[in-house]
């Protein structure tokens, strides 16, 4: 039986015995239901027929959910992976997600705070502030939300002002020097206008320790925020709230330990008189050590600011809602990419981006005498301007650096070039420990290669302009039936730029095309032997030298000559092949290859590409049809169908070209991925109980066009894979068997696959495709491969008793279990060196007097579970490999008073 028939089945059993329990049970209180706005409208949690989890205020406050990332350990669907800086940080829903380490990359999880579309992930990993819920959308939502929700959205509710005075004051304390510190103030300040402000500062001691000076600040938290508030009522029926905020990140993010030591990394640690460099790397392997070594700490500086309005007007036959907002961060982050002690290359990066968004909807209530219509109608508008600077930089040591890998190669890159029998055997066995030696006189400047200073310099802008309009109708047919119907329109266009300065010699050669003229004008002069007055080079004023020294060579020594004009000719023939050609042991230390600007004057093949002129447009249509029936009056059953859309995406990174084989037969790397296009079937049911409820949801969705974005050492590779997807069951439960004790249960178990994806790159999947990849080849046909970085099942399961005191105070114990199945991190990193299995238990004490103040004893991965987030090929250390680590064991006390 296949994982995708074993999966329906489960589900189908699941359903029945489920079904087959709860029919004669009696009603979930209604003084216990949740109020979610998953539809943009109020219903109770089991009311609404989608895909949600919901995490409240207390669980927020009680487990130390501090922002995003920590809510993964409340939903079993929904993993968060900060990577390289504090604003890298991937999101997905049902295993499906990208948009991370690329501002041209949109995520496919979407992040809202009150309404607010956020457009990128720096703007979204701030500390929380004030909550009523986070509520967790599952599936596609780009009917009813206006951009790049294809998988799934994230929206959180703030507390609005109040019109009685309240407030809050939390200080908390933990290991690794951690304190913080929370307010909140709110009240009136006449009849109709009231206020909240509210801040909020987050520091803490870093989690990794630098080998190479000692310091323990690798992973530091440094952060702050301010958030102000006004409610306006002047009449029952219309209301007006404004939001403004400012926070900033001033951190020393991130660390990553490395994996695996390749021959190119132990050249790094080797001592001088073997060759090597004699710096510092970190022990391999060792993940739990957090350790790294760098020679220059990581900045990373965010500061955002913005704000919003939102405007509600009560006509009495519908309601118009008005949200708008302005948003704009500066993003500043300086890392040693290299992660060794070395000064080998440092990546400064900002990217500047100001983001406007206009929703605005009328929703409302029609009777008819075929039953109640709710309807809701809307258009959505997004404007964002980016700037985005990234350069990689050689630093002092990199000449020797690449001295110390040509030498185990057999050449330096110093020297003259070298001539005799050594080449020719080269030009005809290929590429061996002994092959060209390219000095300062050879044409491409070799002598003045890999210089301090030099590296790519790159400037890029996008112009995102997006629109849609939507709508959706649910038609009561009867009491206990309802159909919906939805529909939207998107329309996305970018404009991009990218100019990449490309300092570096060596970077800039293609030692395909242009190895053929640099061997017939320097290498086959240079394979003359002095006797027969060589090594000569070639040149085109003055041809006599080289003919005549190549005529004694004929001469003196036809044997030799034949074989050098065989292998000369041979490589002339087929500039390509690897083995023919002379120099492709120099690609090895090729970091960048030679850069493809845009807009440019090339002509595209592909209709649907970022065009000369650096646009690039897609629109869609999405639809969503359900139908939705109470079985009895705690037990609703649904069906949905529903389609998503990510818009295209740009590779905004010095690595961008047109999606073809690069210079020596590298590996496919787009400009641009064409649009994912989602589709999603989903059976579910919902059932409470005294005490309690079950959802289950059992769905087969998959993403056509999946952008497909992977870091591969010096670049990111952003293609398409033909079709992506999952099947699986989702369970959200709880109960309260008695009054003090409340159980939660989530569990998603997942069955992904690439359904097609022809023209895989081979550097994407490293130890995955070995025999496809084997000969060199650039790409392969990777469908029927399962996806990496996705845990089949995955568990989030909590327990928590509370007792109440005559003095009305009262004590909460709670523990929660987080499991998430064993699976390959990554696709380009073997399976062998970075995989993932999750055992994470968090656990708190909460005692609370009755005038309000409370204190809280928690910890977060109190078992100190190790596991990796994510894994990367080590940057210009081909063969070796790093990764980032989770969170280590926290524990603090919160202190805290509510009024």
């Amino acid at each position: 039986m296949n994982q995708s028939k074993k999966a329906m089945k489960i589900a189908t059993m699941l359903l029945s015995g489920v079904a087959a329990s709860v029919l004669a049970a009696p009603a979930y209180a209604q003084d216990d239901q949740i109020i979610v706005t998953a539809t943009k409208r109020a219903q109770t949690l089991q009311e609404v027929p989608v895909a949600v989890s919901v995490v409240d205020a207390q669980v927020i406050e009680d487990a130390q959910i501090i922002d995003i990332i920590d809510l993964q350990s409340s939903v079993s669907s929904l993993r968060v992976a900060q990577l390289q800086n504090s604003a890298q940080t991937n999101f997905f829903i049902r295993g499906f997600g990208n948009g991370a380490n690329n501002p041209g990359i949109e995520t496919a999880v979407g992040v809202f705070v009150d309404g607010v579309f956020r457009s990128r992930v720096s703007s979204a990993i701030l500390d929380l502030p004030t909550l009523d819920r986070v509520e967790v959308l599952r599936g596609p939502q780009s009917t009813l939300f206006g951009k790049n929700v294809s998988v799934g959205a994230i929206s959180i509710s703030t507390s609005k002002p109040s019109f009685e005075w309240g407030g809050t004051a939390e200080a908390t304390f933990g290991n690794f020097g951690t304190t913080r510190f929370r307010g909140s103030l709110t009240g009136p300040i006449t009849d109709t206008l009231a206020f909240r402000v509210s801040g909020s500062t987050n520091n803490r001691d870093g989690t990794y320790t630098n080998l190479v000076d000692g310091r323990d600040n690798i992973n530091e938290r440094d952060r702050w925020a301010a958030r102000a508030q006004l409610l306006w009522e002047p009449t029952d029926a219309l209301s007006f709230r404004a939001i403004g905020e400012y926070n900033k990140i001033d951190e020393v993010c991130c660390g990553a330990t490395l994996l695996f030591e390749g021959p190119a990394t132990s050249l790094i640690a080797a001592p001088t008189a073997f060759g090597g460099l004699g710096a510092v790397i970190p022990e391999a392997g060792q993940i739990g050590r957090r350790e790294v070594a760098v020679d220059q700490s990581p900045v990373n500086e965010i500061v955002g600011r913005g704000g919003s309005l939102q405007a509600d007007w009560d006509l009495g036959f519908g309601q118009i809602t008005s949200i708008t907002s302005y948003n704009e961060t500066r993003d500043f982050n300086d890392t040693d990419v290299d992660f060794s002690g070395a000064d080998l290359a440092s990546q400064p990066q900002e990217l500047n981006q100001e983001t406007f968004t206009q929703e605005l909807r009328i929703a409302g209530v029609t009777e008819t005498g075929f039953g109640n219509v709710n309807w809701l109608a809307g258009a959505f508008y997004f404007q964002e301007d980016l700037e985005f600077f990234r350069d990689v930089i050689f630093q002092s040591q990199i000449r020797d650096f690449i001295d110390a890998q040509l030498g185990v190669l057999g050449t330096d890159v110093t020297a003259g070039i070298e001539g005799g029998s050594q080449i020719a055997a080269a030009l005809t066995s290929g590429p061996t420990a002994l092959f060209p030696q390219l000095g300062a006189q050879a044409p491409i400047g070799f002598g003045q290669a890999f210089a301090p200073g030099t590296g790519v310099f790159g400037d890029y802008t996008l112009d995102n302009r997006s629109y849609s309009l939507f709508g959706q109708v649910d038609w009561e047919v009867t009491d206990r039936l309802t159909l919906t119907g939805g529909v939207s329109y998107v329309n996305d266009r970018k404009i991009a730029t990218g100019v990449s300065d490309l300092t570096d010699p060596v970077s800039n050669f293609d030692f395909v095309s242009g190895g053929q003229a640099l061997v017939s004008a320097t290498v086959l002069g240079g394979m003359i032997p002095a006797a027969f007055g060589g090594p000569v080079a070639f040149d085109p004023a003055n041809p006599l030298p080289f003919f005549g020294a190549a005529g004694a060579f004929a001469a003196g020594d036809p044997a030799t000559f034949a074989a050098v004009q065989a292998g000369a000719v041979a490589f002339a023939q087929d500039p390509a092949n690897a083995a023919l050609n002379p120099l492709a042991p120099l690609s090895a230390v090729q970091f960048f290859l030679p850069q493809v600007n845009f807009p440019n004057s090339a002509t595209s093949d592909n209709a649907n590409s970022l065009l000369d002129d650096g646009r690039v447009v897609s629109d869609n249509v999405n639809v969503t049809a359900r139908a939705a029936y109470d079985v009895t009056d705690n037990l609703n059953v649904y069906f949905s169908y529903a389609t998503g859309f990510k818009a295209a995406a740009v590779n905004l990174s010095s690595d961008s070209r047109p999606p073809e084989v690069g210079p020596n037969g590298t590996s496919i790397i787009g400009r641009f991925a064409e649009p994912e296009d989602v589709r999603t079937f989903e059976i579910g049911l919902k059932t409470s109980f005294d005490g309690g409820f079950i959802n289950i949801a059992v769905f087969d969705q998959s993403v056509e066009n999946f952008q497909q974005n992977l870091f591969v050492g010096t670049a990111f590779t952003l293609i398409n894979a033909g079709e992506q997807s999952a099947r699986g069951v989702e369970v959200d439960a709880a109960y309260s068997p008695i009054d003090p004790l409340q159980l939660t249960f989530g569990l998603t178990y997942l069955d992904p696959e690439f359904d097609s994806f022809e023209g895989a790159p081979c550097s994407n999947f490293i130890g995955s495709a070995p025999a496809a990849c084997a000969n060199g080849e650039a790409t392969f046909d990777a469908s029927g491969f399962t996806p990496a970085g996705i845990s089949p099942v995955s568990i989030t399961t909590a327990a928590a008793y509370t007792k109440e005191f005559a003095n009305g105070s009262s004590a909460t114990a709670r523990i929660e279990y987080v499991f998430e199945s064993e699976t390959q991190v990554v696709d380009n990193v073997p399976e062998a060196l970075a995989s993932r299995k999750v055992n994470l238990l968090n656990a708190n004490i909460a005692y609370e007097l009755e005038n309000g103040f409370s204190v809280n004893v928690w910890g977060r991965n109190i078992t100190d579970d190790d596991f990796l987030l994510s894994a990367f090929p080590t940057v210009v250390q081909a063969g070796s490999f790093s990764g980032y680590v989770n969170q280590p064991r926290t524990i603090g006390v919160s202190l805290r008073k509510d009024w």
